[in-house]
């Protein structure tokens, strides 16, 4: 629809203020702009603005055709099955019950378990095919028992995918790890819940207790001194808080550092979130999320200073557990992440960890835009949404950017769309990142 005079006049005044105060788009408030960004996050990895650097999926926001949108990033699971077995909330306990591999690994199940390399690179494929220009080698389990792993990332970045890996460093020989690292992964993370071997046996339960604390710090050395021969690849470790392992925040760290002046450097973040239980009311209380920010802030911080290490306690995590309003009601940011489970299956959102009620289609006999336009996904998608989005936890992935598609929303309603277009047309001035495609 054509503009009006009025609006025409009030975008060009907007346009002159930005050009002579110097402005730039505020990456936190879209259709804002600042004088600076005090945001200093250089890795801008799953930054709820990389949608902006796709412009089939701009024409679709500023036309509002949220639901026409296809995912540019997909998480790619080849398995279900555990190494350890955790004890949570665990964000897979449902799912792994309704699949039956809730106390024993199932490798001979192809709902469970990628049964060749040859199919995972089919499935590799029909993503390629669909647009899909990022991948992260996720699981419901521990990617690494998909032995055809580092095959499937060469054959990926062979392809011009870029590519991020999520492990639990548990179950790696150190020529896997030189593999993989040859395959160029944008970034790897490694999981780190606990700070001493006894606290890391007490939340895992790992198959073998003897090792397994000494298996994951082996592994964060040997990918740290890979990340030393690979500047472009970025290196990290999560910790996921709980009530079973928040007093072992401090103690993480100093293992971190003891890594790290070993190696020299190597390790460029450690990052800190609140675990969420996606399928069940009992999350982590606010009294331990408070003593959990504060010990991050405090000590953490505090250790780690001076290192390589940059710190990433995500504060909107906690803000979410905490009671925060969702400040939307219908997702519209779930078309932007892919998820395909073992069996070939998509799911309707990457967080909902290939529980099968959220299965959209099946990629073996269906492409992408067929299944993003069936109405299996309007009719999973109309669920979340009849239900004000109450099926899902808040600060699930999609969750910042629906706040922005909420607030560009609000501002077509309000006749302010130019604002939207201006911001994006500034934001995609700046140096693409080459985190852009998660």
């Amino acid at each position: 629809m054509k503009a009006d005079k009025k609006t025409i006049h009030l975008e060009q005044q907007l346009r002159e203020k930005i050009e002579r105060e110097g402005l730039i788009p505020d990456e936190r408030n879209v259709g804002e702009f600042v004088k600076s960004n005090s945001n200093d996050d250089k890795i801008r990895f799953l930054n709820p603005n990389n949608w902006v650097f796709h412009e089939d999926i701009v024409k679709k926001v500023l036309a509002g055709k949220y639901e026409k949108i296809t995912p540019y990033s997909a998480e790619f699971v080849p398995t279900l099955n555990c190494t350890n077995r955790c004890r949570g909330p665990c964000s897979y306990c449902l799912q792994r019950m309704c699949e039956g591999i809730a106390t024993k690994n199932d490798f001979k199940n192809p709902k469970v378990h990628m049964q060749s390399l040859e199919f995972a690179k089919e499935m590799m494929d029909k993503l390629a095919d669909g647009g899909i220009k990022g991948v992260i080698f996720t699981g419901g389990g521990e990617p690494s028992l998909f032995m055809g792993l580092e095959d499937l990332m060469a054959y990926t970045s062979g392809k011009g995918i870029d590519m991020v890996l999520y492990t639990n460093g548990n179950s790696w020989s150190e020529k896997r790890i030189e593999r993989v690292a040859e395959t160029s992964p944008l970034l790897v993370r490694v999981s780190m819940n606990c700070g001493t071997k006894e606290g890391y046996n007490r939340f895992h339960l790992p198959k073998d207790p003897k090792n397994a604390f000494e298996n994951v710090q082996r592994f964060i050395t040997n990918f740290a001194k890979q990340r030393k021969k690979n500047p472009e690849m970025i290196f990290g470790v999560s910790f996921i808080i709980n009530k079973l392992n928040y007093l072992e925040i401090p103690a993480t760290a100093r293992r971190l550092k003891e890594i790290v002046e070993k190696t020299e450097g190597g390790i460029d973040f450690a990052i800190y979130r609140p675990a969420f239980n996606y399928y069940g009311t009992e999350q982590t209380p606010p009294k331990i999320l408070d003593k959990a920010y504060n010990l991050i802030e405090n000590e953490v911080r505090k250790i780690l200073a001076g290192t390589s290490i940059k710190v990433l306690n995500i504060k909107c995590r906690y803000d979410a557990l905490k009671g925060e309003e969702r400040g939307y009601k219908i997702c519209r940011a779930a078309g932007l992440f892919a998820e395909l489970g073992p069996s070939g299956e998509l799911h309707s959102c990457c967080d909902r960890n290939c529980f099968r009620p959220f299965a959209i289609g099946d990629l073996k006999k269906n492409n992408i835009p067929v299944i993003y336009s069936s109405p299996r996904r309007k009719e999973v998608m109309d669920y979340a949404n009849d239900n004000e989005c109450s099926t899902c936890p808040k600060a699930c992935k999609p969750h910042e950017t629906n706040k922005q598609f909420e607030k560009i929303e609000q501002l077509r309603a309000k006749g302010e769309l130019y604002k939207v277009e201006l911001w994006i047309e500034a934001y995609k001035k700046v140096e693409k990142p080459k985190m852009a495609n998660f």
